[in-house]
């Protein structure tokens, strides 16, 4: 078997899971299409493409030319194909249009639509008019995160056909885990825009009381408003880190016992696995796709910022129950590898393998671990 993955970029976010393939299932070989290694904006975040090593099972092609994504479709007829970002990025869609002219098998790998901007029902009918003609050349959608899990079925697609999915990320190595002690450190990693939610977040600051640190690592348009609002409001134990790299991140996550992300809309969060493979606890508004991974006061607490004062109570939970949240570092730490891509790229697999509705990794609860 082959599975062709058309991609914008060599993602930190897929990647994990598409190299393991054919470390897990040998006789599986893997090719990844990307346009570029790297978008210049996650650059500007701190984000680096990592050096991946190719080998017989696992190779990837870097900016193919119309000759060439028609060959790689023509010369792999019985491979599986599977296309993310089909309408944000023009080699991807290009490669999708050109396999329809081949009687291949097509998969989705998609988040939900983007509801920040535009309300569900003008992308419903955006849906209707782009997209729908291609929805019965697909197989299956691997649905990354809420939106598309509650987006789909609303095309035709059967309950078999939508397969919840996760991104993932490289197994954090931390050499010793250590138990925080004094004040509660909390994190928060991300662009500083509107949309991320950190001026809900320090709103919600305002009224604790007690001792804390917030560290914030990023940057983004709205930092300088942002500092400015912790001034006025005396939030002084709040601290702007800025920008920093992957593995600078890795290294500092360590030191920390919450991870915040209070975004009005993602469509997963990425760093949300980063955080609970690090054994953090994680505070996660509703908004985010990464919910799913969120196990209520195990790994986390769920948030709304439409219920009154949630926010504010998901952070004195974690004040008041600090050393319990510390306590379970290393049982959070444990849990993870449910999202590593090892055991990703097995959930991955053994779906493609099943018409039945497959329970996803995270799902499934070991009671041993919690």
């Amino acid at each position: 078997m082959t599975l062709i993955f058309w991609q914008n970029i060599i993602s930190p976010h897929q990647l994990p899971y598409i190299k393991e393939i054919c470390n897990v299932f040998p006789d599986i070989k893997v090719l990844l299409v990307v346009e570029k290694q790297m978008a210049e904006h996650r650059e500007l975040m701190g984000w680096k493409t990592e050096a991946v090593q190719q080998r017989d099972g696992f190779k990837i092609v870097v900016n193919p030319n119309a000759t060439q994504i028609k060959s790689l479709i023509e010369h792999n007829l019985i491979a599986q194909h599977f296309f993310s970002g089909i309408r944000a990025n023009p080699m991807v869609l290009q490669a999708f249009k050109q396999s329809l002219n081949y009687k291949v098998k097509r998969h989705l790998i998609v988040e939900g639509p983007f509801l920040y901007k535009y309300p569900r029902v003008l992308h419903y009918f955006k849906t209707i008019l782009t997209d729908y003609k291609y929805f019965k050349h697909i197989s299956n959608v691997f649905a990354i995160g809420s939106h598309a899990l509650n987006w789909y079925p609303k095309f035709g697609f059967k309950k078999h056909q939508i397969i919840p999915f996760s991104y993932c990320v490289e197994h954090v190595k931390v050499v010793k885990s250590t138990r925080n002690t004094g004040v509660i450190k909390f994190l928060f990693i991300g662009g500083l825009t509107h949309r991320k939610g950190v001026d809900l977040l320090l709103k919600s600051f305002i009224n604790i009381k007690q001792d804390y640190i917030l560290d914030i690592i990023g940057d983004g348009q709205e930092r300088a408003y942002l500092e400015t609002y912790c001034k006025a409001n005396d939030l002084k134990n709040v601290r702007f880190l800025g920008t920093k790299d992957n593995n600078e991140i890795r290294h500092l996550i360590d030191n920390y016992d919450v991870h915040i992300l209070p975004s009005r809309h993602d469509g997963w969060g990425a760093v949300i696995n980063e955080a609970l493979m690090s054994g953090l606890f994680v505070l996660c508004s509703s908004n985010c796709g990464a919910q799913q991974l969120i196990i209520d006061k195990f790994n986390g607490v769920v948030f709304s910022h439409k219920k009154k004062n949630d926010t504010y109570n998901a952070l004195k939970y974690c004040i008041k129950n600090i050393e319990h949240i510390r306590d379970k570092k290393t049982a959070i730490k444990d849990w993870s590898t449910c999202i590593e891509g090892t055991t990703l790229a097995k959930y991955f697999v053994s779906a493609l393998q099943t018409e039945q509705p497959i329970t996803p990794s995270w799902k499934v609860i070991n009671s041993n671990k919690i």
